[in-house]
């Protein structure tokens, strides 16, 4: 995962850059190697050769010189990254609502070594979302285990012959493992709901929700539980006021 640190106060970058890499190996030791941090001194030198997905995490102060950190944020979602985790460095909190409008994942107050757990507990809300969405399924599928990312999973269900289905971005798998040891193991991640007997739907793959069903990107039709839809309901708008 590539990490970029925006700042034009060389002392703060570099102390951000120092507390970053100290919570990384104290906390995710195991990732540290797969993990790379860029400084930039200026937006400008960022932005100059950004490509959408190239960043998990942008850490920006917003207030820069030539190129706020506000802007910087704005380009970054106007050309079509919604995915990128952005987390502003402020001396103040006048700029919380337009946080809001470019999706910020959290505010951390300079300075910042006065501001050290606050650094910590965002950076933790923010790693805690990004590596979940990197879990995996391992399942058997004829004779040999694969392992398929939680975030490429639509939907599961049983067919026709009462096998286990798993419906992907961009295929199916039949599957011998039981519905019940799948649902054991989904039920863990925010993601997955059991809108139906026997169905369970990931809600990052719902467009719309109707009365009575949930409607996917894709057009695919979910039914929703007559018995269960108030439960359902409740559950999905919870996840769509947390999901980040």
């Amino acid at each position: 995962m590539e990490i970029a640190i925006i700042d034009d106060e060389q002392s703060d970058l570099s102390v951000a850059e120092t507390y970053l890499k100290k919570f990384i190996h104290e906390n995710y030791p195991e990732e540290e190697s797969a993990i790379n941090i860029t400084t930039f001194s200026r937006a400008k030198d960022m932005i100059l050769n950004f490509t959408p997905g190239q960043y998990g995490i942008m850490l920006l102060d917003i207030r820069m010189n030539e190129l706020t950190g506000m802007q910087t944020a704005r380009i970054v979602r106007g050309r079509g990254d919604d995915n990128v985790k952005i987390i502003f460095l402020t001396s103040s909190d006048d700029y919380l609502l337009d946080g809001y409008r470019v999706f910020a994942s959290g505010y951390i107050m300079k300075p910042l070594t006065e501001h050290v757990a606050e650094f910590e507990e965002t950076f933790s809300f923010v790693f805690s979302k990004i590596f979940v969405k990197q879990k995996e399924l391992l399942l058997p599928v004829n004779h040999v285990e694969l392992s398929v990312p939680y975030k490429i999973i639509s939907y599961i269900d049983i067919d026709e012959n009462h096998k286990l289905c798993l419906h992907l971005a961009d295929r199916k798998l039949v599957t011998t493992m039981t519905y019940l040891a799948c649902y054991e193991i989904l039920s863990e991640d925010e993601r997955f709901l059991e809108c139906y007997h026997r169905i369970i739907v990931n809600m990052d793959f719902i467009k719309t929700m109707a009365n009575e069903d949930f409607i996917l990107h894709d057009g695919t039709i979910i039914p929703i539980s007559q018995r269960k839809r108030k439960e359902v309901k409740a559950k999905y708008m919870h996840y769509l006021a947390h999901r980040d």
